[in-house]
């Protein structure tokens, strides 16, 4: 098992928020592309929701997606 050292937030990835929170939990995170499909299959947003480039999320947040991240990946044996 190796050692989690890093983990960085790309301008590629999105999430949905809606007054200043994730609409759904800090697990889901949408690719640029899955974001483009979701709209193409016809995905409409809620009053107030947006996606947001992680990247443009604030400190607080980005640092509790980072957070949820290297849980994810200690509950699945992949770091220490």
């Amino acid at each position: 098992m190796t050692q989690l050292k890093h983990i960085k937030l790309y301008d590629t990835d999105f999430v949905l928020f809606k007054d200043g929170k994730p609409v759904e939990s800090l697990y889901t995170i949408y690719g640029e592309s899955s974001v483009k499909e979701l709209f193409a299959e016809g995905f409409k947003l809620e009053e107030g929701e947006q996606f947001i480039k992680m990247t443009e999320l604030p400190a607080e947040w980005q640092q509790k997606y980072i957070d949820s991240i290297k849980e994810s990946y200690k509950q699945l044996g992949i770091v220490k």
